[in-house]
């Protein structure tokens, strides 16, 4: 008996915790909520659900979306932290997989406000929260992503603690993740494009579970879901 409840103890404690963390974050509300938030307008779904595409762009209920506010590394991206090269633009897609995936409540995410986004490309923005965590916020906090200057003051002030801290993407060196998408690198950097297209209009992650069945020569290559939208192409739900 005493060993049941031990285990339900050890089962029991770091599920309560991970629920103190997603309720004691502030409520999703990052440009001022210019745009009511109503429940009607939002996406939702259960996290196990969503697919990420990279760091910062998700599938939803088969809507793509860019999560607003926020800018992670490319998913080829490479960052260097005491002389050596680490895949962060994996690192981020993985850890933003990783909150939707261990969600407790129903993802939801409300239009974001595109005239504070300076981030290219066509897809919806969204502000998206899993309970009262905000999920822009927590990326960023965890040194995951860069915000988007100017979007929301408290996702500057996140950045700026988590860079005097030397967190995630902070502790090494990085290039800018506008400025990797136009081509530029780290010296010495493996830049990889983990994007395809299939040759009919259509793109998909190397995280896609479809990836297997794609063409992967070095024509059908794209570095990061921004210039796949600029050469036209889509991301189809499955």
């Amino acid at each position: 008996m005493k060993r049941f409840s031990h285990l339900i103890v050890l089962i029991a404690v770091p599920a309560l915790f991970a629920l103190a963390v997603y309720l004691q974050d502030k409520p999703v509300n990052a440009a001022g909520d210019k745009i009511a938030k109503t429940d009607e307008m939002a996406l939702e779904a259960e996290g196990r659900d969503i697919q990420v595409i990279d760091g910062d762009t998700i599938m939803i209920n088969g809507k793509v979306v860019d999560i607003a506010g926020m800018d992670a590394p490319e998913l080829g991206q490479q960052c260097r932290h005491n002389g050596t090269f680490q895949d962060c633009g994996m690192s981020s897609a993985m850890q933003l997989r990783k909150y939707f995936a261990m969600a407790p409540f129903t993802v939801q995410c409300w239009p974001g406000d595109p005239e504070r986004s300076e981030k290219e490309g066509d897809f919806p923005i969204v502000e998206c929260g899993i309970g009262e965590r905000d999920v822009a916020a927590a990326m960023i906090t965890d040194g995951e992503a860069l915000p988007i200057p100017g979007y929301s003051h408290r996702y500057d002030s996140l950045s700026t603690e988590a860079d005097n801290a030397k967190i995630g993407i902070h502790g090494g060196d990085m290039m800018a993740p506008a400025d990797w998408r136009a081509g530029k690198r780290l010296d010495g950097e493996d830049g990889r494009c983990l994007f395809v297209a299939d040759g009919k209009g259509n793109y998909l992650s190397t995280l896609d579970p479809r990836f297997a069945d794609m063409d992967t020569s070095e024509n059908s290559k794209i570095c990061s879901d921004e210039e796949a939208r600029q050469k036209g192409y889509s991301y189809t739900a499955p």
